[in-house]
């Protein structure tokens, strides 16, 4: 189970890093490989993220091509928001969750392969970036998926550039995966040693992702990001129905 586990934390940085949406294969592998409840399954994910979200952060900083006023701003509202979302995990039927990422998801990837609609924004106003990133908190801390699974498809739909949207990802999973922990530490949901482990595989994937992403042509991220996006909706429409 352990090195199962192990080898789907390396997909799920290589996602991170590209298009920002592999965090969400991290908790039901979770629930259904390690036997975790969901509540654990959340704040162990949550951990990992840290370990991505710094690698991740280095990796398009050092390239140059992370929004920092727009990465801040989002920051800002995600922040205080996920603390939330951890201590009501649980309370929120995660049938309910699951289908309105699905929506989002779904949504941002057929938006993303009509023509001509992919957006080339790296900025919003502040409000909108703020509310954003609280929704993304949120979201994200109660399900345990880390920032850029439902960053990512929200800022496609506002009109945000797929690599900006991408690497604002990498920097919103610092603030929000630690708060996240801080909420699920509050209830002993944290298992520290696992998390570790999966963190620094899936970070050493991050920066292999990453690369790969900064090297695609800007029309080419589009459909890659648009197809993936597409398939994480589906995945997350069916999750509810798989067997525990």
């Amino acid at each position: 189970m352990l090195l199962g586990m192990l080898l789907l934390a390396v997909p799920v940085g290589l996602l991170i890093g590209t298009v920002g949406v592999g965090g969400v294969l991290l908790p039901p592998a979770l629930v259904h490989l390690g036997g975790f409840g969901v509540p654990a399954a959340a704040g162990t994910s949550s951990w990992a993220f840290l370990f991505t979200g710094v690698v991740g952060t280095l990796a398009y900083a050092r390239h140059g091509t992370i929004p920092w006023p727009l990465a801040g701003r989002l920051a800002l509202g995600a922040a205080p928001a996920a603390v939330a979302g951890a201590l009501v995990n649980g309370l929120v039927p995660p049938l309910v969750v699951w289908l309105v990422l699905g929506s989002i998801t779904l949504g941002a990837g057929a938006h993303r392969l009509r023509r001509g609609s992919g957006g080339d924004r790296t900025a919003l106003p502040t409000a909108t970036a703020v509310v954003t990133g609280a929704v993304v908190g949120f979201g994200s801390a109660l399900t345990g998926t880390g920032g850029p699974v439902l960053l990512v498809p929200v800022l496609s739909l506002l009109g945000v550039a797929p690599l900006a949207a991408v690497a604002a990802g990498q920097l919103i999973q610092l603030p929000l995966a630690a708060f996240a922990v801080l909420g699920y530490g509050t209830t002993g949901s944290v298992h520290y040693g696992l998390g570790t482990l999966l963190g620094v595989v899936a970070a050493a994937a991050v920066v292999a992702g990453a690369r790969f992403a900064r090297r695609l042509p800007g029309t080419r991220l589009r459909q890659v990001s648009a197809g993936l996006l597409l398939g994480v909706g589906v995945f997350l429409f069916t999750l509810p129905f798989l067997p525990s």
